[in-house]
């Protein structure tokens, strides 16, 4: 089976948009969607930042929305070869639960500081004919867009 990389990488605030580093908290993704493969893996490509070091660790976690610990979880300490290249691969391993996850991409620098992050809601099926289980989806899109909104409207009054 072939499955498909997807590239995460992190947002950062632009010089250019004084606004941008004020909407950074905002920002939305869509749900993604990711499939194990055959060796029950799941393959992600990350754009490095410009402030990753080497020595940084960059890990990727995928907890359940209602948990406090991660069902996966993987890190990698960063090289000058990595650092070079702009771009590694993370694999999340023994992936055997389908469901909606709340992956989290971050980036700790020296004395384990987080230098950056970025969270995503995904769904992960764990063969390939996914099978996740019906969740309240909608309505956390329609919180999320309300939240959004009464942002937006707060910063229009300055």
């Amino acid at each position: 089976m072939n499955s498909a990389l997807v590239q995460l990488s992190f947002a950062l605030p632009s010089s250019d948009d004084p606004l941008c580093a004020a909407l950074e908290h905002t920002m939305e993704y869509e749900q993604l969607h990711f499939v194990a493969n055959e060796q029950k893996q799941v393959l992600f490509y990350c754009v490095l930042p410009e402030d990753a070091h080497e020595g940084d660790v960059i890990s990727i976690s995928a907890t359940y929305p209602n948990a406090r610990e991660s069902a996966y979880f993987t890190a990698r300490t960063l090289t000058q070869h990595d650092l070079d290249q702009q771009l590694i691969m993370l694999t999340l391993e023994n992936v055997t639960q389908s469901g909606e996850f709340v992956l989290q991409l971050m980036l700790h620098g020296k004395h384990a500081t987080l230098k950056d992050s970025a969270q995503f809601d995904v769904g992960i099926a764990a063969n390939a004919s996914p099978q996740l289980a019906p969740t309240n989806h909608a309505k956390n899109q329609g919180f999320r867009q309300y939240i959004s909104n009464l942002g937006a409207s707060f910063l229009a009054f300055f």
